[in-house]
């Protein structure tokens, strides 16, 4: 008699955890672009203790968090030739002046991200009130 593939599911097996699905591709390469764009938040102040990326089903895309003193910010990671949305408390409350595309850089992302915290006054860019010296002129 033939063997047949056991029809029982992960979660009747253990009985604890429903077993996690593979991610799709495009989630594992939308992950990437979050966190190269978090990569590019650390040039304005902006450490890895105070971002996070995810996938948020709510908003059926890749999320990067970003922890500020008014609350949680996310730039969702939108299909490809959209616009980067931004949400506050779940709300969204802006967009990015730039699109996904190829041609956009992920350090161009995260400076208008980093500029549209910094115009909520959820992000203090240094730089400002910084004295020139030797030590910090290029």
């Amino acid at each position: 008699m033939p063997r047949s593939a056991p029809t029982e599911t992960a979660e009747q097996v253990c009985g604890c955890f429903r077993a996690e699905a593979q991610a799709a591709p495009a989630v594992a390469a939308d992950t990437m672009q979050a966190r190269a764009i978090a990569a590019g938040l650390a040039e304005f102040g902006v450490t890895p203790a105070h971002w996070s990326t995810a996938y948020d089903a709510e908003a059926v895309a890749v999320l990067l968090r970003v922890d500020t003193p008014h609350g949680l910010f996310a730039l969702a990671i939108p299909a490809p030739g959209q616009p980067f949305p931004v949400y506050h408390r779940r709300q969204r409350v802006g967009a990015l002046d730039c699109r996904r595309t190829y041609g956009t850089a992920d350090s161009y992302a995260a400076a208008l991200f980093a500029a549209f915290l910094r115009d909520r006054a959820a992000l203090e860019i240094p730089g400002k009130d910084v004295c020139l010296s030797a030590k910090n002129l290029v």
